[in-house]
């Protein structure tokens, strides 16, 4: 499947409508029921071929797989920040994604609270000060936001590929780790399969397009590493453009909701500050009725962090006993 081929942040796709489309979002993978800690190998394996000329065409089926995963249905992801630096104490900030499919990919709104809502010593309510993003993944990845505790910032601002690596609520995840738009470039190189954690897992390097020049100024090469089993991503690394290794991004854990894997756990590393944010599931809701005013441009004039939209459930199925 051919990526895109126009830079980041110049078609965005937020008017199509949400359709049941089957494609991956990076916070959910449609494994099996078997989490990816089972059947667990030791030591490298005869079959790896990580460092041996490797087809290339088999690989582009593997990643083709992988570009194809998907989930019907829309989620809800309650979650928390801890932001760890290195020489400095952990912070940790709480927010809510909200996601859905469309015919260009998944689509994400999530609101993290920057600060939490508060009472003044004169009983009066201060709200939460919360950061609004509306992720467009896929092969047209785009983003949006809303500052909402600033004045005269209510409208939503297209957030431009130079500013896709601008940290979020001050820690190590940027917008470009979330819309992951490495995932459809098109150009790519099968590394091969090698045993990463005691499982077999397949290797690619991904390049920029060569039309977005910002891009290339921050990136030359995105490594990513894929569960040959499930198919799902446990690892990415982005180089920068000296081709130092600038970041890493690990899956640590999976926790099954309703049948589907989940990511439970992932951390992030600056590998230039040696700072950690781990990004952690505290509940999971799949197969909600999200209001479509969630999914819209409009809709980030609203908040859904503190609301009943971020507490939402699927609804009970006909027989179900409590």
């Amino acid at each position: 499947m051919a990526g895109s081929i126009l830079p980041m942040g110049l078609r965005p796709a937020f008017f199509m409508p949400a359709a049941k489309s089957f494609w991956a979002a990076f916070l959910l993978l449609a494994v099996a029921s078997v989490e990816l800690t089972a059947q667990r190998r030791h030591g490298s394996s005869p079959l790896d071929t990580l460092g041996e000329e490797v087809s290339q065409a088999d690989g582009l089926e593997i990643l083709n797989a992988f570009r194809r995963l998907g989930i019907a249905g829309e989620y809800r992801l309650s979650f928390k920040l801890e932001i760890r630096p290195r020489r400095d104490k952990t912070t940790t900030v709480s927010g809510v994604l909200l996601g859905t499919q469309t015919t260009f990919g998944p689509l994400s709104r999530i609101d993290i609270a920057l600060e939490p809502a508060d009472v003044t010593e004169q009983g009066e309510l201060v709200p939460a000060k919360v950061k609004r993003l509306l992720l467009q993944n896929g092969i047209f990845a785009n983003a949006l936001e809303v500052d909402a505790w600033r004045s005269g910032a209510e409208e939503a601002r297209l957030i431009e590929s130079d500013a896709f690596f601008e940290k979020i609520a001050g820690s190590d995840f940027t917008v470009f780790d979330l819309l992951m738009p490495f995932s459809f470039w098109q150009e790519f190189r099968y590394e091969g399969r090698t045993t990463m954690r005691s499982r077999p897992t397949h290797v690619f390097s991904l390049y920029p397009p060569s039309e977005d020049k910002a891009l290339q100024e921050k990136v030359s090469r995105v490594r990513i590493y894929l569960d040959e089993e499930f198919n799902a991503l446990n690892r990415v690394e982005v180089y920068d453009a000296e081709e130092n290794l600038a970041k890493t991004i690990t899956v640590v854990a999976f926790k099954i909701v309703d049948g589907q894997g989940v990511l439970s756990q992932v951390d992030v590393r600056n590998e230039l500050t040696r700072d950690k944010t781990r990004f952690r599931v505290t509940d999971a809701a799949i197969g909600v009725e999200v209001p479509d005013w969630v999914f819209s441009p409009e809709g980030l004039e609203r908040d859904i962090y503190g609301t009943e939209v971020a507490r939402l459930r699927a609804p009970a199925k006909e027989g179900a006993t409590e």
